[in-house]
């Protein structure tokens, strides 16, 4: 081989394993259809005046009656309760300020109106196949063992739903323990939150590098800072589902509805 040859051989080998790391999965047709097309209220139909609270029983009744689909966060107690709650502690909606993973169930403080934090067996019971889920499987202490009882708690759930994470290895978990159900790559794009991610877990996350562990069949995504080479490209070569997240004007879900078949939105009435 020449070293006109290598010049030219080395970009386009680099250039084919960055589209084997950025590669969804293939497409899952059944228990998709449900699915799309669909607005989904996150952490429920809450209002952001203290009315109405984030991942709450209420939130979850008041989307169902409306209609919209709901994206809803799960993560384990420490006596293997699986709840609903989007914080690995809960000090930011309740007055008591403890670490979910390491608090018993009955031992988490309640929400401001009183209410428990709901478990996902009561929000199953509650939504009863109403409307469709987005079950985002937290990362806190073991994302696998979250995944399992995320799994677990939704089979034989006869409503239609899907799962995602941000953490890939939670996935990938469901990629080889339940590879019928619809399952999705939670990323990021736009600048970095210094107290959310480190730098490599962003890049990874924003450049769909992860990808190549979960191999999943939708990528959830901050539609509005999507333009990167890595989306360009797999909007265009591999055209997988988008799930938008998260949308807060009817604006900015007009604009995500051209490229994403599954809408996340907060805090307006969207048509």
């Amino acid at each position: 081989m020449t070293w006109q040859q290598i010049v030219i051989a080395i970009p386009l080998l680099l250039f084919i394993l960055y589209l084997y790391l950025i590669a969804p999965g293939k497409r899952l047709q059944s228990n998709a259809e449900a699915l799309l097309g669909k607005l989904y209220a996150h952490r429920g139909l809450h209002d952001g005046n203290n009315h109405v609270y984030e991942n709450s029983l209420l939130a979850f009744r008041l989307a169902a009656e409306a209609g919209y689909g709901i994206e809803l966060d799960v993560q384990l107690t420490a006596d293997h309760v699986l709840v609903v709650h989007h914080d690995a502690t809960t000090g930011r909606l309740c007055s008591v300020d403890v670490s979910i993973r390491e608090t018993p169930y009955d031992a988490l403080p309640a929400l401001p109106d009183s209410s428990p934090i709901p478990t996902l067996a009561q929000v199953l019971e509650l939504v009863d196949g109403r409307v469709p889920l987005i079950v985002e499987i937290k990362p806190y202490g073991s994302p696998s063992a979250n995944a399992a009882a995320a799994l677990a708690a939704l089979k034989g759930y006869a409503g239609p739903f899907c799962v995602e994470s941000f953490h890939p290895m939670a996935v990938r978990y469901c990629k080889h323990n339940a590879p019928h159900i619809l399952r999705g790559q939670l990323s990021m794009g736009g600048k970095r939150d210094a107290q959310e991610v480190n730098l490599l877990t962003h890049i990874a996350l924003k450049y769909l590098l992860v990808n190549v562990l979960s191999r999943p069949h939708f990528v959830a995504y901050h539609s509005q800072s999507d333009h990167n080479l890595s989306m360009w490209l797999m909007k265009r070569l591999f055209r997988p589902t988008l799930v938008a997240w998260t949308l807060r004007s009817q604006a900015a879900l007009d604009q995500a509805r051209k490229d994403y078949q599954m809408n996340i939105f907060e805090l307006f009435k969207p048509t």
